[in-house]
């Protein structure tokens, strides 16, 4: 389930073979520095973005597309080892010994409905902003140019047609959704890591914990319910009643609503006590989701059963 990764090697590891390296680059070009005179060499090698500096090689790329050509198909531990030593004869350096600084890890779905169906069930997740820029992209994630953490969902499809790739014949008609848990920025210490070396990818406990943590956090976003065909049946109360109403409103509103409201209220400055904003936006997404009134959706039923199903093998 492995996608795009950087990799640092540093010069210990790669020793001679940085000239070496250098005359393998695809149009590779020199960069000098003018006050300190040292050279960078910028170029790739298969796809993969290369820059040898005098500390190290930086290697930038997504690891199915170098070893497979394409990454409609993801890699498991077992092509991630396959896509490392692949790297390391290319290289002429043991990839091995590389510090991983940063993976996408995630797979696509072949769903029912078209992707645009699934992502506006997707509300919110906790401590992250929900960024949705046209109907088949959907990004969860923290404020900032280069946040360390980005949950996407998006249209495979629309994408390889986007890039003008290569789709398998068999797919190009198919619903693909895409879901990618990006991990940037002290990678190591996110994942409760001292270093992050390139074989720790294809090991089972580890591979085993990105699956882990891949899931769950899928698991922890709030989803757009369905309104119970016989809610009104269940009502006793005037609270039943009230409960009833706002989960119907939100149920049936745009996806935002709650967001909208809870920034309009932000913006007015209604509450001193900015916890009360929480509480509140806490409070709607439970009667939203009261299991007495509201069912899960059918089609987040199938996107909830496709990422329960894809750790079934590790």
């Amino acid at each position: 389930m492995y996608d795009k990764l950087r990799f640092w090697i540093d010069m210990a590891v790669v020793g001679g073979q940085a000239q070496t390296i250098a005359n393998n680059l695809d149009r590779a070009h020199t960069h000098i520095d003018c006050q300190t005179g040292e050279e960078n060499v910028y170029g790739s090698i298969m796809g993969l973005k290369v820059s040898i500096y005098a500390s190290g090689v930086s290697v930038v790329g997504s690891l199915p597309k170098f070893l497979y050509g394409s990454n409609i198909y993801p890699l498991d531990r077992h092509s991630t080892a396959d896509a490392v030593a692949k790297l390391s004869d290319t290289l002429h350096v043991d990839a091995n010994k590389a510090n991983v600084t940063s993976l996408e890890f995630g797979t696509t779905f072949l769903m029912k409905k078209p992707v645009a169906d699934y992502l506006p069930k997707l509300v919110s997740m906790p401590r992250l902003d929900r960024y949705s820029f046209n109907t088949s992209t959907l990004y969860f994630k923290g404020k900032g140019r280069n946040p360390s953490k980005v949950f996407a969902f998006y249209d495979k499809a629309a994408d390889i047609k986007d890039k003008g790739m290569m789709c398998p014949e068999d797919l190009k008609q198919a619903n693909l959704l895409r879901y990618e848990m990006r991990i940037n920025n002290r990678l190591a210490a996110q994942l409760g890591l001292r270093r992050l070396k390139a074989s720790t990818l294809a090991e089972k406990p580890f591979y085993r914990q990105l699956v882990k943590r891949y899931q769950n956090n899928y698991f922890s976003i709030q989803k757009l319910n369905q309104m119970k065909a016989n809610a009104i049946s269940g009502i006793r109360t005037v609270k039943d009643a009230y409960d009833v109403l706002v989960a119907r409103l939100i149920t049936e509103s745009d996806n935002n609503a709650i967001k909208s409201y809870i920034d309009e209220l932000k913006a007015a400055g209604v509450f001193d006590d900015r916890k009360n904003y929480t509480r509140l936006k806490s409070k709607l997404q439970d009667v939203a989701s009261k299991a007495d009134f509201t069912v899960t959706d059918d089609l987040i039923k199938e996107l909830d059963n496709d990422i329960k199903n894809c750790g079934a093998y590790v």
